[in-house]
């Protein structure tokens, strides 16, 4: 096979997994995560007040329990409900419970998840313990996943970042290249993301990018 036939193979083979193949890394638009988020009360005590507003804003604007137009008026232990939102990402919330204890969470990005839990655990603190996903062989709110090179190439970098976010974050491939067909390990945060931006670059400069993978639900990834 000649080198051109090779690399014209490579090429179709990068554009079925991204569907183009981009040089820099741009943030995703912040509205492709749909209109709405899911919120959860995983405590035993009820919620009876939620606040989401922009993150920064001075005013916590309206209670989105106030039994109004469909709303509920509470959030017993175990319920959810769907909250609309604007084009924006990042949010700050403040929940008051039954008792009237208060609580206030910043910078909130709801691109990056599906699912906002109340009780779940704080950033830097260990992580809930969650059943193994039979399909992955990892816990399901693990993002944690596999590169495998598929290519005839090496891959000199990956990033992975928040979807929503606007940079990658650090280079994963630390030491040599990641060699035509091997793998490579990313460990992620097991923080209430599954949702993340990826850009690969090869030895060759090319570059791929996949816009808003949930890798709660893989646990590896072929590239292309």
């Amino acid at each position: 096979m000649t080198r051109s036939v090779f690399r014209l193979m490579a090429a179709v083979c990068a554009i079925a997994w991204l569907g183009v193949a981009a040089p820099t890394y741009a943030a995703r638009p912040a509205a492709q995560s749909g209109p709405s988020f899911t919120v959860v009360n995983h405590l035993p005590q009820p919620v009876r007040e939620l606040y989401v507003t922009p993150a920064g804003l001075a005013n916590w604007g309206r209670n989105r329990l106030d039994g109004k137009n469909g709303n509920p008026a509470s959030l017993p232990s175990g319920a959810s409900m769907m909250v609309r939102r604007d084009a924006n990402c990042v949010f700050d919330m403040r929940v008051v419970f039954a008792d009237g204890r208060a609580e206030e969470r910043r910078g909130v990005n709801v691109c990056a998840t599906e699912e906002v839990a109340i009780g779940a655990a704080a950033p830097g603190s260990a992580p809930v313990s969650a059943a193994l996903d039979p399909a992955t062989g990892k816990p399901g709110d693990d993002p944690s996943v596999r590169i495998f090179n598929r290519s005839a190439y090496p891959i000199t970098e990956f990033y992975a970042g928040p979807s929503g976010g606007n940079a990658p974050g650090a280079n994963r491939v630390t030491g040599n290249p990641v060699k035509p067909d091997a793998t490579l390990a990313v460990s992620l945060p097991r923080d209430g993301n599954c949702f993340y931006d990826l850009r690969v670059v090869f030895a060759d400069k090319r570059a791929m990018e996949k816009r808003h993978a949930n890798l709660c639900r893989v646990a590896e990834i072929p590239v292309p």
